[in-house]
């Protein structure tokens, strides 16, 4: 599936001219924690974001000369335009991260995980056409139909379990055991954590055919001193 399936295409957008207040104020009406910034021609120049604005909250104080000298004086100066800028040209971010409509939404969603952003503008020839927020992923998810049940041998229930252990580098593979029967995945070991036994656990409920999951996995207890 691609981004543009997706996408929100009736996008809240604002001008560089737009003043922070009325930004501000689309924010709060429309529920929305970001607003991309287009010129006349539709051309994506930017994006204000809530984080933009909760600069200007923050009470501002004279650095002593010595950390002047040493910071980086176009970052200060950045930061000094959007603590007192008037307009979303001025406080907007104009570094955005941006994907094609032609994306596939597993890369939009290790972009949107990856980057700790809450939505990633679709850009065409530089011309906004659509926005993908971590909302749009979840709607997706929610209308994904359940799979129908399947059956499969356990020998091969077995032989997939094994597969994902050995592809997971935390898995220490030697210390696991599994059995099948009856579709039943039966899995032993001792951890070192209980995020662990919970990752394999999930694991083992995950593998196509699986009916149920009896675990018998252990987290090793490391006593004080020891």
């Amino acid at each position: 599936m691609k981004a543009q399936e997706i996408m929100t295409r009736d996008t809240i957008t604002v001008a560089p001219a737009t003043s922070v207040r009325d930004a501000a104020r689309l924010m709060v009406a429309h529920g929305i924690s970001g607003l991309p910034v287009v010129d006349d021609h539709g051309r994506l120049v930017g994006i204000v974001s809530e984080g933009d604005l909760i600069i200007r909250q923050r009470p501002r104080t004279r650095l002593p000369w010595w950390q002047i000298f040493l910071d980086d004086g176009e970052r200060l100066a950045r930061e000094y335009t959007k603590a007192v800028g008037l307009t979303c040209g001025e406080v907007m971010t104009r570094e955005v991260i941006t994907v094609a409509p032609e994306t596939e939404i597993e890369a939009v969603a290790a972009l949107l995980d990856a980057r700790r952003i809450r939505r990633v503008p679709v850009v065409h020839e530089r011309r906004l056409v659509g926005i993908v927020s971590r909302g749009d992923l979840i709607k997706m998810l929610a209308a994904t139909p359940t799979p129908a049940p399947i059956e499969a041998a356990d020998a091969d229930l077995v032989r997939e379990m094994d597969t994902r252990l050995q592809a997971e580098p935390w898995v220490r593979r030697s210390q696991i055991a599994v059995h099948a029967d009856g579709g039943v995945l039966s899995i032993w070991g001792m951890l070192s954590s209980g995020a662990e036994k919970s990752a394999i656990e999930a694991m083992a409920r995950s593998v196509p055919g699986v009916k149920d999951v009896a675990s018998h996995l252990l987290v090793r207890t490391i006593r004080p001193g020891s």
